[in-house]
């Protein structure tokens, strides 16, 4: 926050009373910038979607101060169950990093531990590649072998995959207001309250409209 400068929670106050505009999002907050005002932004005002996206980067104590977050896993862990407990029904998605320097076999465990206990709803994961001028960059041997960071992240994929999938089939039978934004091919493209993709096939020409839709069929990516 600056002097003279709305903080995010303001911003997004100042926004929704624009006249047109149907929907508003934020992207990846630091875990440590999510305070109550931003929640309860979200919580409250009704063009705020309940989705946060908040990246966890590892789930090892040890991973995270040589990566300097700032946090540890059980904060982490404590942040999404006040999320959760805020925000009902909210989308949770996250950043997670493979083959950290240094990262060992038990490391990568915890990380895996600790999406499978959250079942978050998106989880964007990377192998580390050193990036000039960091700090790991500078001062952290690149030690992890390239074909077990892949390893790792196949494994969190699939896991990932898995989870998706678990929470797509809650929203099977139910009925979504969707905000379309394309056509692409035969089906028009749209989103949920929560992010998630929606495909609809109509004639009618849906761009920029909501429509409450049901939701016939779900897989780990799309409904």
């Amino acid at each position: 926050d600056q002097p003279g400068y709305p903080t995010l929670a303001q911003l997004l106050e100042q926004m929704s009373a624009i006249e047109g505009i149907e929907r508003l999002r934020f992207l990846t907050s630091h875990p440590n910038w999510m305070n109550d005002e931003l929640l309860e932004a979200v919580a409250t005002l009704p063009k705020v979607m309940p989705h946060i996206e908040i990246p966890n980067q590892a789930g090892d104590d040890t991973v995270l101060e040589n990566m300097k977050r700032g946090y540890t896993a059980d904060q982490y862990r404590k942040l999404v169950h006040k999320i959760r407990t805020r925000i009902p029904g909210v989308s949770i998605a996250t950043d997670t990093i493979v083959g950290f320097p240094g990262e060992t076999e038990e490391q990568f465990q915890h990380s895996y531990d600790l999406l499978a206990e959250l079942k978050l709803d998106v989880a964007h994961l990377a192998r580390y590649s050193p990036r000039v001028g960091t700090v790991s960059e500078r001062t952290l041997p690149d030690d992890v072998p390239d074909a077990e960071k892949w390893r790792r992240f196949r494994v969190l994929e699939k896991q990932q995959e898995n989870i998706i999938r678990e929470i797509h089939a809650g929203y099977m039978g139910s009925i979504q207001p969707i905000l379309f934004e394309e056509k692409v091919k035969s089906r028009w493209k749209g989103r949920t309250p929560t992010n998630k993709l929606v495909f609809v096939e109509t004639d009618e020409n849906l761009l920029g409209k909501v429509r409450d839709v049901r939701i016939t069929w779900t897989g780990p990516w799309t409904m």
